[in-house]
């Protein structure tokens, strides 16, 4: 098993070398593939000594859910029942050596000795669909709650995870350790990298329930919440009129847009990018070029929402109907803003009626979700007493920054 891992870390190493040319930057790449490599392993070395100590071979598998098999929004009085009590005592037990969590799979019963630590082995931990960041939510709770000491040495393994897993450049994969493809890449899609924002900047200012967070661990966050933003600002993609909006996911070295699945393109993706202006409009003072792109970004999605149409839920086409609206393309051409859609087939289209019916049933082409961006943004406006800028600064800005 260490070879294999040995391997896939120099395969690694020796491709990122032709990437790199700054010699201190392969350094501390290397480290990062390096750690990746020898957390995994240690993970796999815990199951197969449980494994070894078990008398019987055949070990059930974790049961799927949907979530988590019990509510993570749970209220106070929750935690201080027996069945709160119980769930998150065998949340302990789906912790990962490494302090993460998978997604989609059943927690509300303790996990077995030598058991997988979710249904999707090879993607374990994880971030995606509110994966380790919800259970560190809950843990902060229950330990400010309960004052128990498991909770708290949960979370700080679980928040330890995190830091660790930051990309040098300030982006985070959608799994960690390392599982390649585009599971590498650096994803805002399904909320990963703007859930662990959230997380981080919530521990950075001691926000309820992370009051009990020492202030040498909240510095720790607060960095690691400055590069990630910086990453952000960085990542914002151009066309005609200046900054527009963001990708649902990155190669983590090239920081170019780039393919998920099959039918996920690089491409803006209006879903993404509404939150993660939610989490922007958040951070307390926003710097002028962090208030420019907010405002490039929010003029993006006036220019392009489709009024008097809605997304037919039967025939899954975009119909005419007077009152409806607004909507949003879920993916847009970067460069034209054309609506493009995808399919198994890796193909690009630009008309939905190109794609199988089981993808457009299966995905959600259109979205309602930067609407209520829009709000807030209004209410960020009134609340900083923001003007906007003029459009053309914004065009010069992106086109200097970008040459």
């Amino acid at each position: 098993m260490k070879s294999l891992f040995l391997i896939g870390f120099f395969c690694l190493l020796s491709w990122q070398e032709v990437r790199l040319s700054n010699a201190p930057e392969q350094s501390v790449w290397a480290e990062y593939y390096l750690k990746s490599a020898q957390t995994i392993e240690n993970d796999q070395q815990v199951l197969v000594l449980e494994s070894q100590a078990l008398d019987r071979q055949n070990i059930p598998l974790p049961t799927p859910s949907s979530k988590f098999g019990f509510d993570v929004n749970a209220e106070n009085d929750w935690y201080f029942s027996l069945a709160g009590q119980h769930i998150l005592s065998a949340l302990l037990t789906w912790q990962t050596p490494s302090g993460g969590w998978s997604k989609r799979t059943d927690m509300s019963v303790p996990r077995l000795s030598g058991q997988l630590w979710g249904v999707e082995p090879n993607y374990v931990p994880t971030f995606d669909n509110h994966a380790t960041t919800s259970q560190l939510h809950i843990l902060a709770k229950a330990y400010t709650l309960l004052n128990d000491r498991r909770y708290e040495h949960a979370f700080y393994n679980g928040l330890s995870l995190i830091l660790q897993s930051q990309y040098p450049n300030g982006g985070w994969p959608q799994n960690y350790p390392l599982r390649g493809n585009y599971h590498d890449h650096i994803t805002f899609n399904d909320g990963v990298m703007v859930n662990i924002m959230h997380l981080l900047f919530a521990v950075a200012e001691a926000k309820p329930p992370f009051s009990f967070i020492s202030p040498e661990i909240r510095q720790q966050a607060e960095l690691a919440l400055e590069k990630a933003i910086k990453l952000v600002i960085r990542l914002q993609q151009c066309d005609s009129q200046g900054y527009s909006l963001w990708a649902a996911q990155y190669h983590h070295l090239t920081l170019q847009p780039s393919w998920a699945r099959a039918y996920e393109m690089p491409a803006l993706a209006s879903m993404e990018s509404a939150e993660i202006l939610s989490f922007l409009m958040d951070l307390p003072e926003p710097s002028t070029i962090l208030q420019n792109r907010i405002h490039a970004a929010m003029a993006w999605f006036e220019r392009h929402r489709l009024q008097q149409k809605y997304w037919h839920p039967e025939i899954r086409e975009l119909q005419y109907q007077a009152d409806a609206g607004p909507l949003w393309p879920r993916f847009a051409e970067i460069g034209s803003n054309k609506a493009l859609f995808g399919d198994r087939d890796g193909q690009i289209y630009f008309d939905v009626h190109q794609i199988s019916m089981e993808r457009r049933r299966g995905y959600a082409w259109y979205t309602q979700r930067p609407e209520f961006t829009q709000k807030k943004y209004q209410e960020w406006l009134n609340k900083h007493q923001f003007k906007i800028t003029h459009q053309q600064s914004n065009f010069n800005s992106c086109i200097s920054e970008n040459r």
